[in-house]
């Protein structure tokens, strides 16, 4: 196939570019760069850069530099280069010039903003493509659940580390400490305001406390809110400091709980929270897409750029973009590197793609549409349909070409399946005729592909957020909306004005609304001409000269606030002092205002700042028509959930894109959505809380601690007589078990594999030794698990509690783990050991604690306490005086302690002696016979 078509190529063009000097870590260096570019993103794509791997297959050909052309010192170049010198090894092109031109092609979509890359590791694990090494699986891991034991203690797990990593920079035990003992100040309070600073003096207190112990507003208001709330946070367990994972986790949740707000949420909730790495899902399947998007190589396209002036979508460039692409980011998978050798190995597997789409919002804008209505969702749902399409066929052509992955075997009815149901999808779509026809010949195309010879990868589409992708685009990510409408214009001078992005022009322009008054309500006049009450007539009347006033206008093109322009950086400190007759410490007062000083109300300097920068708010767009303010204001949340429910259904991992939240929301609300994601019937949800405002201050009353009882002096009192006693320490000796000894057998299996467990106790039912038996495992992990058992029993025969034991193992993680099957009270287990000491625990221990079953069907109800229950038996003529205890004979362990206490043996041979020495009692017995 030629990689140069004429579509693509017609739009890959190569932009002006410019030598610009961009300030690093170590000096300033000078960088060839396009010139729409702004400075951020120039050191965005200098990091892309700096992360590129330089390996070259062997006889690669060497790269020709171009240096007035190579933008970036050619890293866009390069990375082309690599791609295609090792598909050319690896037989995706048919020769070298085939591959030099998908080198060129796909550096020119780069440099041109069409697409971009995620940032890779430039040195890891993997497996390498031209070895052929014979390599292991990849060890499986088991899917959390939301209902299961284990999958609520790894949940807590990563909470736990979340917050022990936002605690790690500036908090220490005492902080922990004090932020507790807010929460202790509000559970100590009753009423409405016993969450209220100003009327609970001791949570002000203890606020106050915690402020001087290094805890910001944010945390302690954090705090505040989540101590009336459903689950108050345990910052005691955080003072560790720990690293949290960035890795995507995701959890399996009903859908009918979640929907109706079950508790089982409220930990995936905070976690969510305080991670934002936490993913509920619904199924397996989308489990284990979530989660491959973590090795999984990335990319996004800019399907903004392929929107013309007058609105027309390039469908058959879109088509060989994706289709270039997807074949880039296989190449990408075969030869990048991961994070672990697991990670390699799963990579190397299934092979999984995270292509996206950047710009959607932007462009069903500059199209005249709003993403909450529903043409734009329909527009929407036609670009991800052919996107889609596009991708999977690349895929399936690529497994007819050269093979497909490893275990499309085994996957092979699922996808074909899934793509018959997505040809049904696009069927039933209307609006975007030619869309629709491409996606359904692609769709066709390569669902008879699939069933033929298999597709190149498990999955292709993805939709993600990734902060550094997005940047350098300059678009967000995937199904969000328009971010912004207002944009910077870096002057040549390095000053940034503000300034209305292109496609909030071109919509406005589409439904034939001028943008000017736009301009004026998103960033007003930036002129003090015909402002009200602070304006050029007003300010001279006030004692300022033309060239105090001259100043102040320039100030007014960058600033954002009448506060910020009317300050010392903008007047002269000396002005101002002979002025109004204010000092040097009245000028460094934080709360300063030089307007009020000049005489200016509040609400005056409100309505000149609303003039001169703007509306802060998008609701003052409804001024202009509800046309207008429906096209540009953001997405609510209904609208984002009904959104992604459309386009969910068309790729082929469920949505990561996070829902944002400002900083002070909380666990409540991320139930709403919770519940408004799972009764909408979306694949996977998360959540992502903003970063509390920098200046953010709460108002803390000084408040005096409470006075403190006085000390009582201790008093002096005659020393008694004591005895002196002598403690003797003696030698631990082994106490051995009885020669014929009782105990139980429990047969389980954990995790699909079948552990035998067998206990032999004392004769007063202590257990002194266990054995531990596993099916058809190997030699040498069946004598490991032998010998543990054998040091178990004879720590047990010296004298070592089962308390410490259980205390040691409980909840050890390891694999094999999972759901247990043939035991009553335990029903999950996150390893071998944890499950054989809670079996233990709750036999000998009665530690019903550690079990996950409900332990009251068990119970012998009525039976009372029996005779053995503390003091000895004692003899009475309905009980005989040797008479023994039940628990010499039967296992405490076996009974669970639920009816040995109640039971004795009676000698029934005592009858025999008794009849012998009342010979008269026989002979009437014999008599009467």
């Amino acid at each position: 196939m030629s990689y140069l078509s004429p579509a693509l190529s017609a739009l890959a063009t190569l932009p002006d570019l410019e030598l610009r000097e961009i300030e690093r870590v170590n000096g300033f260096a000078e960088v060839l760069c396009p010139r729409d570019l702004t400075t951020v993103q120039v050191e965005a794509w200098m990091d892309w850069a700096d992360s590129l791997p330089q390996d070259l297959p062997a006889g690669a050909a060497a790269l020709s530099a171009n240096p007035e052309n190579d933008a970036f010192d050619g890293a866009m170049v390069g990375y082309a280069h690599r791609l295609s010198q090792w598909g050319l090894r690896l037989g995706y092109f048919p020769d070298a010039k085939t591959a030099a031109e998908f080198a060129d092609m796909l550096g020119m979509t780069l440099v041109a903003g069409l697409a971009a890359p995620a940032i890779g590791l430039k040195s890891g694990h993997r497996v390498h493509p031209t070895a052929g090494d014979r390599l292991p699986a990849a060890a499986e891991t088991a899917p959390l659940f939301l209902d299961d034991h284990a999958g609520r203690n790894a949940i807590n797990q990563l909470l736990i580390e979340a917050r022990a990593s936002a605690l790690a920079a500036a908090t220490q035990t005492r902080l922990a400490q004090a932020l507790d003992e807010i929460t202790s100040a509000i559970d100590r309070s009753e009423g409405e305001q016993r969450a209220s600073l100003k009327h609970n003096p001791a949570l002000a207190r203890a606020a106050a406390r915690a402020r001087r112990f290094g805890a910001s507003d944010a945390v302690i208001a954090r705090q505040i809110q989540l101590s009336q709330g459903m689950a108050p946070a345990d910052w005691s367990r955080a003072a560790a400091t720990a690293q949290v994972s960035s890795r995507f986790r995701a959890v399996i949740g009903e859908r009918d709980l979640l929907a109706a707000g079950d508790p089982s949420a409220v930990l995936a909730a905070e976690t969510a929270l305080e991670t934002g790495a936490l993913h509920v899902v619904f199924a397996p399947q989308d489990a284990e897409a979530v989660e491959a998007q973590n090795y999984a190589a990335r990319a996004a396209i800019n399907v903004e750029r392929f929107i013309s002036d007058d609105g027309i979508f390039a469908v058959d460039a879109f088509i060989d973009a994706v289709t270039l692409w997807t074949q880039a980011l296989d190449i990408e998978a075969a030869v990048g590197f991961s994070a672990t050798l697991d990670d390699s190995l799963r990579r190397a597997a299934t092979r999984p793609l995270a292509l996206t789409l950047a710009g959607l919002g932007e462009a069903i804008m500059s199209r005249g549409l709003s993403l909450g209505e529903p043409a734009g969702v329909d527009l929407a749902t036609h670009i991800f349909a052919l996107f889609e399409a596009a991708a999977v066929h690349a895929s399936a052509s690529l497994a007819a070409h050269l093979a497909p992955y490893d275990n499309f075997a085994v996957d092979k009815a699922e996808q074909t399946d899934r793509l018959s149901q997505r040809l049904y999808r696009i069927t039933a779509l209307k609006g975007q005729a030619e869309m629709k026809s491409a996606a359904l010949d692609l769709t066709q195309t390569a669902l008879k592909l699939t069933k033929k010879t298999g597709l190149r990868n498990a999955q292709v589409t993805a939709l993600f957020d990734d902060a550094e992708l997005a940047l350098r685009l300059g678009a967000g990510l995937g199904d969000k909306g328009v971010s912004a409408l207002l944009t910077v214009m870096e002057t040549e001078d390095g000053v940034f004005v503000p300034t209305i992005k292109p496609y909030v022009i071109m919509g406005l322009s589409t439904i034939s609304h001028s943008w000017g008054d736009v301009r004026q309500i998103l960033l007003g006049s930036r002129s003090l001409i015909d402002a009200p009450h602070i304006n050029v007539a007003s300010l001279k009347s006030k004692g300022l000269s033309e060239f105090e006033i001259t100043r102040l206008e320039t100030a007014l093109l960058t600033a954002t606030s009448l506060a910020e322009v009317f300050s010392v950086r903008h007047i002269d400190a000396a002005f101002i002092q002979d002025i109004w007759g204010l000092s040097e410490s009245d000028l460094s007062d934080p709360a300063f205002n030089l307007l009020a000083v000049m005489g200016f109300s509040k609400p005056e300097i409100q309505e000149a700042d609303i003039h001169i920068f703007g509306h802060k708010d998008p609701e003052a767009l409804r001024l202009l028509s509800d046309q207008v303010y429906q096209l540009l204001s953001p997405l609510g949340r209904k609208a984002q959930i009904h959104l992604r429910q459309s386009i969910e259904s068309l790729i082929d991992a469920p949505v990561t894109t996070p829902f944002r939240l400002t900083w002070d929301q909380g666990v409540v609300d991320v139930m709403k959505i919770y519940s408004l994601a799972a009764s909408s019937g979306l694949r996977a949800v998360s959540v992502h809380r903003a970063d509390p405002p920098p200046d953010f201050k709460l108002d803390i009353p000084d408040i005096e601690d409470a006075p403190k009882r006085p000390i009582p002096e201790p008093v002096i009192e005659k020393a008694a007589p004591r005895v002196i006693e002598k403690i003797v320490e003696r030698e631990r000796s082994r106490t051995k078990l009885p020669d014929r000894r009782k105990g139980y057998i429990q047969k389980a299996g954990v995790g699909g594999h079948k552990v035998y467990i067998h206990t032999g106790e004392y004769e007063d039912g202590s257990i002194g030794e266990i054995f531990i038996d596993m099916h058809k495992e190997g030699a040498a992990f069946r004598s490991l698990m032998n010998n543990f058992a054998i040091a178990i029993s004879i720590g047990l025969q010296y004298g070592v509690p089962l308390e410490e034991f259980v205390d040691a193992y409980v909840f050890t993680r390891f694999e094999p783990a999972g759901p247990v099957t043939g035991n009553d009270r335990v029903k999950s287990a996150t390893s071998i050991l944890d499950y054989i000491f809670r079996e233990l625990a709750i036999s000998y221990l009665d530690r019903d604690d550690l079990s996950n079953a409900d332990p009251d069907e068990l119970n012998a109800d009525g039976l009372g306490q029996g005779y053995f229950h503390g003091d000895a038996l004692p003899e009475t003529d309905d009980v005989p005086s040797n008479a023994m205890p039940a628990s010499q004979l039967i296992s405490k362990g076996f009974a669970r302690g639920t009816a040995t206490d109640n039971l004795v043996v009676i000698p029934f041979g005592n009858r025999k002696k008794q009849d012998a020495v009342n010979p008269a009692f026989e002979k009437d017995d014999v008599e009467e016979r």
